[in-house]
């Protein structure tokens, strides 16, 4: 426990969700348990951009190399896999999506904006399998916390807006 508390402490102070905003990354620690001979964290890590992606990436690994060689051999050990990506790259091609949206969202008297989420997970897993997926509001608040919620009036506007978007395209095919 007080190495993964040692790892922990040695990833920067700054780069945690609650500590960043907008298109700054992160790291996310999501769950920790543990004894004292056998402890276990898992954490996400998050990049806009996919260069600081790698090196956020990359510094975790030093820091576990470094673990082992203070502790010894497989002491810690990292498995890392990529969950989520930026999904910008794969919408770009196709932004016109992102426009239709934009219409139908103006057209239900909703004024667009773009706010970079820190998530998305399921829009970017469908954008690198090939179904470019942009992500809408579902008129959401404080998500991921104890505190989630949807109002029922919102969930009503973005159930319009994705019809809205159906009837747009339909006009556009």
């Amino acid at each position: 426990m007080l190495i993964a508390m040692e790892l922990n402490n040695m990833l920067p102070a700054s780069e945690v969700p609650q500590h960043t905003e907008g298109y700054e990354g992160f790291f996310h620690l999501i769950d920790i348990t543990g004894t004292v001979e056998n402890t276990v964290v898992n954490y996400i890590i998050r990049d806009h951009d996919p260069d600081l992606f790698n090196k956020k990436k990359d510094l975790l690994i030093r820091i576990v190399d470094h673990l082992n060689l203070k502790y010894g051999a497989r002491t810690v050990k990292l498995i890392m896999v990529d969950q989520y990506y930026n999904m910008k790259k794969k919408i770009e091609p196709v932004i016109h999506i992102v426009d239709l949206a934009r219409k139908a969202l103006i057209e239900r008297g909703i004024t667009p904006k773009n706010i970079p989420i820190r998530g998305g997970t399921d829009g970017s897993r469908l954008s690198y399998m090939g179904l470019p997926c942009p992500n809408l509001f579902t008129g959401g608040h404080n998500f991921h916390s104890k505190y989630e919620f949807v109002p029922i009036r919102s969930m009503e506007k973005a159930v319009e807006v994705i019809v809205k978007i159906v009837e747009l395209n339909a006009f556009t095919s």
